[in-house]
């Protein structure tokens, strides 16, 4: 027992700041590198390829400007543009991208700890909550949520530092980066706005004046926070494409509510502990009931320790509240109606929560004043609560692991540059759409061509010769073409194609229900290289031109061309002309179909 009580009292004795600091710092450099670990598990998906081959196009401001979905990200768009031009389609790149920013955000809030407390080993103990709550864990894994979250988590920790900057007497440096921070961090993520909740309960935690003096002392801070705001709010509103949403009802809006704050109050029982298998990706929290019941429990404790111990403390559970509140909000009118209720449990939202979350319960539990020989005790329960925490932390993310290393996404890209290296640069593709499983619906452009040209990979599109396919797994396939619409076109050059001449031939449906969106097939022959335009006809006289494949058609006595894929139509008859006024092509069938691999 002498040992433990030995212990003891050495942990209630005042650490160094140079062994605060070292302990802080590999906190962050061993968590940050086992999450990469299970990152590295996953690949590109959804989201990342769409953001990756807008990247591709360059760092003009017109792209950078792009909007994502409904957002303004232009510091999203700069970072997918440097991994498309730095190492496009390298995913360990990106990996090493987050485990850095992670590291960085952990040390960033330590050394917060460690001015707010002085030489505490409440800083270890608060670092050390921050970098494993596993709020903050799936927007890690997920690269699209880690773009916009991780800037939001480092350079809102900075603007937090430069309102400690600000009331400690060093007002020129926390001008010069404070609001710079909360600019590149909105330019990331406008939701990160809501790290302003946090630096008015920070503000006013280090009051040390009366309220009035107060006012007098912050405004200018405050007006130097501003400025990022109007800047950014002057840019979104020039550039933005905000969707239109709409209030659910009173029931569901409450029903959200509830779903909403069981996010926090299930990351202090080191919740969510299960995750739901239907969206994996996505990180959506499935905590059970006793996850929620136990954290309330916890919740209602704290709260209780703070109003007796330190009120102050109670600014940051404020701010955790509007934070959920924010939250909340935005999710219920803007993503309802499109997701429902599931949104609200996406982590992709929650990332930045845990910066007031930890901030209000180290400095909460930090305040309890224990008797003579209670204090003794203090390390061993700590040491008990945190063993316990940390299980149910385990617990979480080894559930979430579980279930992104079943992502089929990095086996597919593997294979697929596997094989097309192996095939050389004359492999000839069909534009054909990714699987479900790498590129969702949701995607706006799920086809593969567009990620294979940002990866400088070579291939040849619909060119001429036997065309592959690639296979769900990622494996080139060699590709029989199912014909469901043709031309009955007599032989001998009987139609022919001169000069920019269109011909219209009708289409023979011969299976019923047939699809409506086509790949083609032409049969031909011509005495030198032409580029033919192919436009497909409905009975209402709507045109959709196919795609112009990027190659000269080669002169052959007998030749296979392929188009594809279409925009939906229901043609009833095709229009083919040559674009060049020389040409001379005698026609044979024309089919419209869909790819098969062999």
């Amino acid at each position: 027992m002498s040992g433990i009580w030995g212990a003891s009292g050495r942990l209630r004795a005042a650490p160094d700041d140079a062994v605060l600091r070292i302990a802080v710092v590999a906190i962050a450099v061993i968590q940050a590198a086992v999450l990469g670990l299970l990152a590295r598990r996953g690949s590109w998906q959804s989201d990342d390829l769409d953001f990756l081959v807008q990247g591709g196009k360059g760092f003009a401001p017109s792209d950078l400007l792009t909007p994502v979905n409904d957002h303004i990200a232009p510091g999203l768009r700069f970072v997918y543009a440097v991994f498309a031009h730095v190492a496009p389609l390298n995913y360990d790149v990106t990996v090493a991208w987050r485990v850095l920013m992670q590291a960085i955000a952990i040390i960033l809030f330590g050394f917060l700890l460690l001015r707010l407390l002085g030489p505490t080993w409440w800083t270890v103990i608060g670092t050390a909550l921050y970098a494993l709550t596993p709020v903050t864990m799936p927007s890690f894994m997920s690269l699209s949520s880690a773009v916009n979250n991780l800037p939001a988590h480092v350079f809102g920790l900075l603007t937090l530092h430069a309102g400690v900057d600000w009331y400690a007497g060093r007002r020129r440096r926390a001008v010069a980066y404070g609001p710079l921070s909360l600019l590149i961090s909105l330019a990331c993520w406008e939701k990160s706005v809501v790290i302003l909740f946090t630096v008015l309960a920070l503000a006013l935690y280090l009051r040390k004046t009366s309220l009035r003096e107060w006012v007098r002392q912050s405004w200018p801070l405050g007006a130097a926070f501003a400025v990022p705001l109007v800047a950014f709010g002057i840019l979104y509103a020039s550039h933005g494409r905000p969707s239109e949403g709409n209030w659910p009802g009173v029931g569901q809006l409450l029903k959200l509510a509830w779903r909403a704050f069981a996010v926090p109050v299930g990351a202090l029982t080191g919740g969510p502990w299960r995750w739901s298998e239907a969206a994996v990706p996505f990180g959506l929290a499935d905590a059970p009931a006793a996850a929620v019941v136990l954290g309330s429990v916890v919740l209602v404790v704290l709260l209780l320790i703070a109003w007796r111990s330190n009120r102050r403390a109670l600014l940051f559970w404020g701010s955790v509240a509007l934070y959920v509140l924010t939250t909340w909000l935005l999710l219920s009118y803007g993503r309802f109606e499109v997701f429902g209720a599931v949104f609200v449990l996406h982590y992709h939202y929650w990332s930045d929560l845990a910066i007031p979350l930890i901030l209000a319960v180290v400095l909460t539990v930090r305040s309890v004043r224990l008797g003579a020989r209670l204090s003794r005790l203090a390390p061993v329960a700590v040491a008990c609560c945190l063993t316990a925490w940390t299980g149910a932390v385990v617990v979480s993310d080894a559930g979430f692991a579980q279930l992104w290393g079943k992502n089929p996404s990095r086996a597919y890209f593997d294979n697929l540059t596997a094989d097309l290296e192996k095939a050389g640069p004359s492999v000839n593709l069909w534009d054909i759409s990714m699987p479900s499983t790498v590129s969702t619906i949701l995607s706006d452009d799920r086809r593969l061509s567009p990620v294979l040209r940002t990866a400088g990979i070579p291939f040849r599109l619909q060119g001429p010769g036997d065309p592959f396919t690639v296979s769900a797994d990622g494996h080139l396939q060699r590709a029989t073409f199912v014909t469901w619409v043709k031309t009955n076109t007599p032989g001998n050059c009987a139609r022919a194609l001169q000069g920019t001449t269109p011909v219209t031939l009708p289409l023979q449906i011969l299976v019923p229900h047939a699809p409506t969106s086509w790949f083609a097939k032409l049969s031909y022959s011509s005495p030198r290289e032409d580029r033919v335009l192919a436009e497909l006809i409905d009975a209402d006289g709507q045109v959709v031109p196919m795609p112009v494949p990027a190659e000269p058609w080669p002169s052959s006595s007998l030749a296979n061309m392929y188009f594809g894929p279409s925009e939906p139509i229901r043609p009833v008859a095709v229009r083919l002309r040559a674009l060049d006024p020389a040409a001379t092509v005698c026609l044979g069938d024309f089919e419209l179909g869909l790819p098969k691999g062999t």
